[in-house]
């Protein structure tokens, strides 16, 4: 049996119907009893433990994995309300499947391991092509976290994923496994099989002003940049009016003035929002931050957000060569969507240009994209990236 891929998607305001609905256009395509791989995206209000049941009924999945969402990608755009799924039976893709839950507090070199560890063990066939992880709670400690999965997998093995995210609160976020909705948990999708792999991570921000130094951290605080309270840098380019209101802090200039940390290796910038600000101006970004690094407040435009989805589509193209796409995942920052608004739909509709408008596109936007800086070539700088886009094609 060939690879046979469909999706489907709903907006009914009845969650029962809506998954239903979701199920049988995916059942239609596929014409079988059972389906191989289900991958999960619904907004927080659809997270509810009836569509999986109604998925087990209906499509009888011998793997599902999956996230929540305040963005869901599709072929047509992206919507912040909704539930989709794309399924997948094929003879030359295997899979295999991975949770660990409660995952607070615990080491997480050791989750990252034991979680392939365990998709390994599920997993088929012996070759092994790339790992993708949904979760919530790696965040201040991602390093490690990828270090295990990578120890388990392999040193140059591509290890893809997102953070799950909801409508702005930080409050509903849940990862799907199997028949469970867990929180505070990492399941993970490992590939294996015949098949043809290429991606792209891009951000398309640039560095303002002159480099500060990182001189004083805590895993996710920064406590001081050039020895002085982390907050000033904002002050310094926008008035220390901008930050009069915490809340308006955070919910724009945040998502349009991210941090940049320049890593020497990859001479690329790590980007971080930041998620909240200290009494004693110290800064909270989600993800962790290089000790002595070299930091810029990042800015961005519409145009530079649509360039850089344009330049990734363009490089997994290149990447795949004279094969065309079966699948195309999308991984994109829910902070992006904010400075794209309702252009949104021609970021979508610019990457079908460039990878075809008959292959499928699902996708999510998240809290944090795993992934490499650029393609699979830099594979060994992969990291959890804030404010990127990344495309996943398989062929």
């Amino acid at each position: 049996m060939p690879t046979t891929i469909s999706i489907g998607f709903s907006q009914n305001s009845d969650i029962q119907k809506a998954i239903l609905q979701a199920c049988v256009q995916v059942k239609d395509q596929l014409n079988t009893a059972t389906t191989d791989l289900i991958i999960l995206f619904a907004s927080p209000q659809y997270v509810s433990p009836e569509i999986q049941v109604v998925i087990t009924r209906t499509l009888k999945p011998k793997h599902l994995v999956g996230s929540s969402t305040g963005g869901i990608i599709l072929s047509n755009g992206v919507t912040n309300r909704g539930i989709a799924l794309v399924g997948i039976n094929s003879d030359e893709m295997s899979f295999g499947v991975s949770a660990i839950n409660n995952i607070d507090n615990q080491d997480m070199y050791r989750i990252g391991f034991d979680l392939a560890r365990r998709a390994t063990q599920d997993l088929s066939a012996s070759r092994r092509d790339a790992f993708i992880t949904f979760s919530q709670g790696i965040e201040k400690n991602n390093s490690q976290f990828i270090r295990g999965v990578r120890e388990a997998l392999g040193g140059a093995f591509p290890v893809l994923g997102a953070v799950s995210s909801d409508d702005f609160n930080y409050k509903k976020l849940s990862q799907f496994f199997q028949d469970q909705i867990l929180q505070n948990s990492a399941v993970g999708l490992l590939l294996g099989g015949t098949f043809h792999l290429a991606l792209s991570c891009r951000h398309g921000f640039k560095p303002l002003g002159k480099p500060r130094f990182v001189t004083q951290i805590d895993n996710q605080i920064i406590r001081t940049i050039d020895n002085i309270p982390a907050v000033e840098i904002y002050n310094h380019f926008l008035g220390p009016e901008a930050l009069g209101s915490k809340n308006a802090a955070l919910t724009s200039y945040a998502l349009m003035y991210p941090l940049g940390f320049y890593l020497e290796g990859p001479r690329q910038y790590l980007l971080r929002n930041i998620i909240d600000i200290l009494e004693d101006g110290s800064i909270v970004c989600h993800g962790g931050v290089p000790q002595g690094a070299e930091v810029h407040l990042m800015i961005s435009n519409l145009e530079s957000c649509l360039n850089s989805a344009i330049e990734a589509a363009e490089s997994v193209k290149t990447s795949l060569g004279e094969r065309q796409a079966k699948l195309v995942l999308i991984f994109e920052s829910l902070a992006r969507q904010k400075i794209l608004g309702r252009s949104a739909f021609n970021e979508i509709q610019a990457i079908k240009n460039v990878l075809g408008y008959t292959t499928p596109i699902i996708g999510m936007c998240s809290w944090g994209e795993i992934g490499p800086f650029g393609t699979l070539s830099d594979i060994k700088n992969t990291y959890l990236h804030n404010e990127h886009i990344l495309i996943v094609a398989i062929t």
